[in-house]
């Protein structure tokens, strides 16, 4: 990417909306792509899914771990879902997937096969991770909501144990 100002040092355009150590797209990105993409499945009614990801133990990390934590979630989220599927970094050790056209069956789908795929590489890793799931219009009509449940989700998992799977309740009819 071109760089202006002198010296080159200003940061391009782009790089202020991606996390330096995962590379993705950061939670201004996530928050602005939620509303846009739950406003189209509304329109198409179609449904929606949000999966969060979470790096077990990573408070206990090394500053050294934790970056190489990050980026291998962040390769083996982005390389296991659909090219398709969003994925971006929210905070330290958690990120957030989009899935268009997902009910929660296929989310959880997906989310397991991350979850596998990482399980798989933790012997020689030591990474696992936890996830949540919520899904429109199952568990949440409101992207705010979708997003909170998604993460309310994930809370329960991560207070199971590692390498945890968990889906939101749904809403009442």
């Amino acid at each position: 990417m071109a760089r202006h100002g002198a010296g080159g040092s200003t940061p391009g355009v782009f790089d202020s909306v991606l996390d330096p150590v995962t590379g993705l797209p950061d939670v201004r990105v996530f928050a602005v792509l939620l509303d846009r993409k739950l406003a189209l499945a509304r329109r198409a009614l179609q449904p929606l899914s949000v999966v969060f990801f979470e790096v077990d133990g990573f408070e206990g990390l090394s500053s050294t771990q934790a970056r190489v934590a990050q980026r291998l979630a962040a390769r083996l989220v982005r390389g296991t879902l659909r090219e398709s599927d969003t994925v971006c970094h929210c905070t330290d050790g958690i990120l957030a997937a989009v899935l268009d056209d997902t009910p929660h069956g296929g989310a959880v789908w997906a989310a397991d096969r991350v979850r596998r795929e990482v399980a798989a590489r933790s012997y020689h890793t030591g990474v696992t991770l936890s996830m949540g799931v919520a899904s429109y219009p199952t568990h949440a009509l409101e992207a705010a909501d979708l997003r909170d449940r998604a993460y309310a989700a994930l809370f329960v998992a991560r207070s199971l144990g590692p390498s945890r799977l968990e889906v939101a309740e749904p809403l009442p009819h």
